[in-house]
């Protein structure tokens, strides 16, 4: 995903739209994605830098953290990053160069942008639904098909002598 940005760079104000469809995405982790990642935005050159805006919308498949049923995830974010050409970056004072992406040429690839910012939008545990059971402890039974004939009330012997309090 590369965007020209040679012409924008010499007007200070200006501002360029762009939109891309990234149709084959691999894996990331335990997300498959499952539609194609929509990615629509701006690039505006403030006179320092130039900043990029960007929406991302998608779906992806992941297991629910409970039961392991298959979970449709949807994904939209919106994310800024900065950028500022090398020979500009040398000329401006003042300019947080940890803050700001460095490119050399008349093109800004923002795959990596793109890509980084999605993996810190996904979820790091997905829930089918928010009060899924999960599966008991002792038999493996999948909770959310029905209870199971286990035994509740196991109580760890060191702490016995507090349920006999109780009585």
């Amino acid at each position: 995903m590369k965007i020209n940005v040679g012409d924008l760079r010499k007007h200070p104000g200006a501002e360029e739209q762009f939109e891309f469809v990234l149709q084959e995405v691999p894996a990331i982790s335990e997300f498959s994605f499952v539609e194609p990642i929509k990615v629509k935005g701006k690039i505006t050159n403030t006179g320092n830098v130039l900043e990029l805006n960007v929406n991302l919308k998608t779906s992806a498949l992941t297991t629910c953290s409970r039961c392991l049923d298959e979970v449709k995830v949807p994904v939209e974010i919106t994310f800024a990053e900065e950028y500022c050409h090398a020979s500009d970056c040398l000329q401006k004072q003042g300019l947080d160069d940890s803050a700001v992406i460095v490119f050399d040429s008349d093109f800004i690839d923002i795959t990596e942008a793109v890509q980084e910012n999605l993996i810190l939008s996904l979820p790091m545990r997905t829930l089918c639904e928010p009060d899924c059971p999960g599966f008991c402890p002792q038999c493996g039974r999948n909770l959310k098909e029905g209870t199971c004939e286990c035994h509740k009330d196991n109580v760890d012997p060191r702490l016995a002598v507090l349920a006999k309090l109780k009585k």
